[in-house]
């Protein structure tokens, strides 16, 4: 029985590694840039003037694709890819990263948990807008962190949510900075891919950093109302003095990091 299951996980981590895991995991990868372009381009629609807030997340960006024939054919191909990227990084969390430091390795074992999750929960969004469902039925951040601000200790749970994504959202930007990404990466990589990553990362990073200070907020003013998605972000972006030209910016900048994962995900040596 043990034996079996180490001839298992050795097929499975070869399988991750070079095999047809991989291969249907890189389209994931670029799947998911495909998410970031749409978003980039809905939340350059709202600088602009047009379009919705309410378009400016996942789901929304999902659901453009689901408009039309071509589209949904599409989004059958992404959760093709991304249910193969969330098993490829399943292996890695279970099996991989073997070549880091024992501490670093469990950062990188957690983060390729994390994504695995992100993948699942956006199969399921996907799924869910196929079926017509309207891509399932969790509640609106502003719901789910009321619900949390209503428990002993919310307060706290929710400031701590929000710290943990400014700092998630501080590391991206450094990961762009410093261009730290090319160690999933082939070498000899296009500089102009580089480049783009560069921007992609940094763009993503103040998105997601102006998540968190929603959520800061929100638990200090006890108000759900303040906490919200990306959709709210680039609202709050928006209300900012020159609000268009700086949403523009992190616009173009998500555009970036979408043209990115969809050019680099044949080179991904990791995930």
């Amino acid at each position: 029985m043990e034996h079996h299951a180490r001839e298992a996980g050795a097929a499975a981590r070869s399988s991750a590694r070079g095999g047809w895991l991989q291969t249907l995991g890189k389209v994931g990868y670029a799947a998911q840039g495909v998410v970031w372009l749409l978003l980039g381009w809905i939340a350059l629609q709202l600088a602009l003037g047009s379009g919705s807030s309410e378009e400016a997340t996942q789901k929304g960006a999902l659901a453009r694709l689901a408009g039309n024939g071509l589209g949904r054919v599409l989004l059958v191909v992404m959760i093709v890819g991304l249910v193969a990227y969330a098993l490829w990084q399943a292996v890695e969390a279970i099996w991989g990263h073997t070549h880091q430091e024992q501490k670093k390795r469990l950062a990188k074992r957690l983060g390729s948990a994390g994504k695995a999750v992100l993948s699942l929960a956006l199969v399921a969004t996907a799924i869910g807008l196929l079926a017509g469902s309207g891509g399932g039925s969790g509640g609106s951040p502003e719901q789910v962190t009321s619900g949390v601000l209503g428990v002993p200790g919310g307060v706290a749970l929710v400031v701590a949510a929000g710290l943990g994504l400014l700092v998630l959202g501080a590391y991206l930007v450094y990961r762009g900075v410093t261009a730290s990404f090319r160690e999933k990466l082939e070498p000899d990589v296009d500089p102009r891919v580089i480049a783009a990553g560069r921007v992609g990362y940094a763009g993503r990073g103040v998105a997601v950093a102006v998540v968190g200070v929603l959520l800061v907020l929100a638990a200090a003013r006890h108000d759900p109302e303040e906490a919200g998605g990306l959709d709210a972000a680039f609202t709050a972006l928006l209300q900012l003095p020159l609000g268009a030209v700086v949403l523009g910016a992190v616009a173009l900048a998500l555009m970036f990091c979408g043209v990115y994962q969809v050019v680099v995900a044949r080179h991904l040596v990791e995930g």
